[in-house]
């Protein structure tokens, strides 16, 4: 039974200002493989939490509690560790997007990212590769004065333009600013050798990217990466609008390893829960 959409309700009640509630139960996943006969990876399926709407842009709590955290855990075994009859490496850059804007692409990078340091140490750093609705300054408390974009340009290095977290050995890279525009920039040169120096400095790289049914962003950089997760939320985003995504994203060469169901809500009486 997954924990995981109990971390991300807990985290994204707090980024809305409201004090925790009772937890309203529920089970999830626990990443099965969606076997396709062919020996590709299938999609594993992670389950999210309920949220009320609203997009309030206040700081990312990482203090998830023991049951949460192996959730997450849970969640990097299965996206980390390919199967017996995989011969891929572990990937290193990982992108989390969604259908459209709002579904917590930015909680669960940000919540991930500091997962992979607790798991595996070393230095992790999250990406803010949204240009076009960028909140890295107010989810992590970073000035807003230089960040992806001008390592793209070679306008700054990786030292000044990853800043720490509160949470050690946990770097955040905020979007930075351009004038060529986010699709003249992902297609530009200079993203190969910036993609080049994260990996040489971090083990680690969670790019948060920008909604793939609204901009095309996702589809330039996307394939650049070594896999990508899909955050859907539950009860809103209906089953044409993940399966456009999905199709958009591999059609361009996206490595889709797996998806979040976000804000999931849990219809089953508490008592009967209790007894499945």
């Amino acid at each position: 039974m997954s924990r995981i959409y109990d971390a991300l309700k807990k985290l994204e009640a707090e980024r809305l200002g409201r004090t925790s509630g009772k937890n309203d139960g529920g089970n999830g996943g626990n990443g099965r493989n969606g076997g396709n006969g062919s020996g590709k990876r299938g999609w594993r399926r992670f389950f999210g939490s309920r949220k009320t709407n609203g997009h309030a842009r206040v700081g990312v709590s990482f203090d998830l509690g023991p049951e949460t955290e192996e959730a997450y855990h849970r969640l990097g075994t299965n996206l980390l560790l390919p199967g017996a009859a995989e011969a891929t490496s572990t990937p290193r850059l990982i992108g989390v997007t969604a259908s459209r804007h709002g579904e917590g692409a930015t909680t669960t990078a940000a919540v991930f990212a500091s997962i992979l340091v607790r798991r595996r140490g070393g230095r992790v750093a999250v990406v803010e590769a949204n240009l076009r609705s960028p909140s890295f300054d107010s989810v992590f408390k970073i000035a807003r004065n230089g960040g992806f974009a001008e390592l793209i340009q070679s306008q700054r290095p990786i030292g000044e333009i990853a800043l720490a977290t509160e949470v050690p050995n946990l770097f955040a890279i905020g979007c930075g600013h351009t004038d060529a525009g986010a699709p003249a920039l992902f297609d530009s040169g200079g993203v190969g050798p910036a993609l080049d120096q994260l990996r040489k400095h971090f083990d680690f790289v969670v790019f948060d990217l920008p909604p793939a049914n609204v901009y095309g962003d996702t589809s330039i950089l996307g394939p650049r990466l070594d896999a990508a997760l899909l955050v859907i939320e539950a009860d809103r985003t209906r089953v044409a609008e993940a399966e456009c995504a999905r199709r958009s994203l591999e059609r361009v060469g996206v490595k889709l390893v797996g998806s979040v169901l976000n804000r999931r809500r849990n219809y089953i009486p508490a008592f009967i829960d209790e007894m499945l």
